[in-house]
């Protein structure tokens, strides 16, 4: 059987991955998934995954008032949820319910160490969780989409305008420096940005100590530059400095509409088919597994991100570098489709055989070094063991007009930076030098919170850096048809010698930047890896202890290349 056989009515909403924030809306925007156990309910449209595709896709649908939209979330509502709505409380949200808590096979690169990958769960999806950082990549990277789909629309000046009108920029007060916002890539949409107005005692010493350790410019990341320091724009609503994400920007509006319904709790276990023709889905309630509810459609759209998409359904266009997200993968094998043999091996009844399900798994995958630092640097560790500054901060929060410390997600400033050609000089490839010349290798951030595990306590700070052009890729496959069983994820970290070679640069660049002169007032003493740290060898030892995810994940579909399939009246979309 064909693949272009299976694309005859489902669509396939491809996530683009970005750092970008979408918070909790106070409108009652949807139920409960629950009840109505062998029923049959009937729609035109039904979206699998409130994340920041599906929400955003079930809006634009829903607007046409003579259709049936029907939005399913497997996880929480995630409204009033003070650890979500917070920007300070972004840490405390990891291997809660609001997070599918994935962790990854014993990976060789790391020792047989099995790092986490874990992905959004409830509505908003990664952006109920995520540390609210806004930016949208090198332009060049759109017009390498256009170029693989075949698709002018796809181009960063054509999607520019998509970008204006869901965005606006919300100058805070009394700002502390004059930030290099472009002004002219924001409109008046939905997903409110805004910049940081307070330092937290380190912002802008980094901020700085960035630029001048790597020799880079202060830009907006946002207006197609790839490479420079960003001030850091993230997703807080100026009027109550809470969390901007999918829900409060797009599920608002969908709330008071006849036509659209919102369901949490809804956990879709497979897509179904009539032969090769998909005619809607089944979903579960978490609290109730026996009560299985179908949904018939006219049109299934799978948004359920990286992982759990592919372990249940599939799209019009598989193409090069358009990103899928992992879960997404384990939904499209539980329906069938995916590698035959593996889908047969484990009781599947295969629909359409298709080896690429699953391949292609990148992620940006991150090491830490952690710093003590003077009790001036605001962190989360001072706001939860002092008492002191836990009330001043709650105080702030709530009267003033002013981030803070509560109103910041802990760190925002970044930067973005290209490995020189000589870094790759003795490595048999030329993946990263032949990366066009807007596209940097490497992250580097800091957060005021010890996030590698490594430290002790203490009023420590994390630096961290992460490789976000990698070469080598991982993949997924199903542990079992049993759509509760998490999938078996072999994440592959730094797994190309262009890899490594880049990841040793950049942590090496990472610790030159907390040496720079500029932050010794503000440092106590490195806490990890520790200054004695200094051969390749320790080093690449401390990169592989300290490695973790920046929860990035995807799957290029279509194994590099570009293969278009047959539809009579539906085409891809890519959100």
């Amino acid at each position: 059987m064909t693949s272009s056989n299976i694309m005859h009515t489902l669509l396939w909403a491809l996530a683009a991955h970005s750092a970008a924030a979408l918070p909790s809306s106070s409108t009652t925007r949807c139920q409960d998934g629950g009840g109505g156990g062998g029923q049959t309910r009937q729609v035109d449209y039904v979206v699998v995954g409130g994340g920041t595709a599906g929400s955003v896709v079930a809006e634009q649908l829903s607007r046409n008032p003579d259709v049936l939209v029907m939005l399913l979330e497997a996880g929480p509502d995630n409204a009033g949820v003070e650890n979500i709505d917070v920007p300070l409380f972004a840490p405390r949200l990891l291997f809660t319910q609001h997070a599918w808590n994935y962790t990854s096979q014993p990976d060789p690169n790391l020792n047989g160490r099995t790092p986490p990958l874990d992905q959004g769960r409830g509505f908003g999806g990664g952006s109920a969780i995520n540390y609210l950082g806004h930016c949208r990549g090198a332009a060049s990277v759109f017009n390498e989409w256009a170029d693989i789909a075949g698709d002018d629309g796809l181009r960063w000046n054509n999607l520019l305008e998509h970008f204006r009108a869901v965005s606006h920029y919300n100058q805070m007060p009394d700002q502390t420096f004059n930030p290099p916002v472009n002004h002219s890539v924001y409109g008046d949409g939905p997903i409110e940005l805004t910049m940081r107005n307070n330092d937290l005692g380190i912002e802008t010493a980094a901020m700085l100590a960035y630029a001048s350790t790597l020799g880079l410019p202060l830009v907006d990341l946002s207006d197609g530059t790839g490479i420079g320091v960003s001030p850091g724009i993230v997703g807080v609503r100026g009027v109550n400095r809470t969390r901007v994400f999918a829900p409060q920007a797009f599920g608002w509006q969908m709330a008071t509409r006849p036509n659209a319904q919102q369901l949490h709790h809804a956990w879709v276990t497979r897509v179904n088919f009539e032969g090769t023709r998909a005619t809607g889905v089944t979903y579960v309630n978490p609290d109730d597994l026996s009560e299985e509810i179908t949904v018939q459609a006219r049109e299934v759209i799978l948004s359920g991100g990286a992982i759990n998409t592919p372990k249940v359904g599939i799209g019009n266009v598989f193409s090069k570098k358009l990103k899928t997200d992992v879960r997404y993968h384990q939904l499209l094998m539980l329906s069938g489709v995916g590698p035959g043999d593996h889908l047969r091996s484990l009781g599947v009844d295969v629909v359409a055989d298709i080896p690429d399900i699953g391949r292609n798994l990148f992620d940006h995958h991150i090491s830490f070094v952690e710093y003590e630092v003077v009790n001036d640097v605001q962190t989360l560790y001072q706001y939860d063991n002092n008492q002191t500054i836990a009330a001043q901060a709650t105080e702030d929060y709530t009267q003033e007009a002013s981030l803070g410390l509560m109103g910041s997600p802990s760190g925002v400033s970044f930067a973005v930076y290209r490995a020189p050609d000589s870094v790759f000089a003795n490595v048999n490839s030329t993946f990263h030098t032949d990366l066009p010349a807007d596209r940097g290798h490497l992250l580097l951030q800091c957060a005021t919170a010890p996030l590698s595990g490594n430290s002790s306590g203490g009023n420590v700070i994390s630096g961290f850096v992460g490789l976000v052009q990698p070469e080598a890729d991982g993949e997924m496959h199903l542990a079992s048809s049993d759509f509760r069983d998490d999938p078996i994820i072999n994440s592959n970290y730094w797994g190309s010698d262009s890899d490594k070679a880049a990841m040793l640069h950049g942590y090496k660049r990472l610790r030159e930047v907390w040496a720079n002169p500029s932050l010794n007032k503000l440092l106590v003493r490195e806490v990890y890896p520790g200054p004695d740290v200094v051969s390749d060898e320790d080093l690449w030892r401390a990169i592989q202890n300290s490695a973790s995810t920046f929860h990035h994940p995807s799957l290029l579909v279509g194994s590099w290349r570009v293969a278009l399939f047959e539809s009579e009246d539906l085409t891809a979309s890519v959100s």
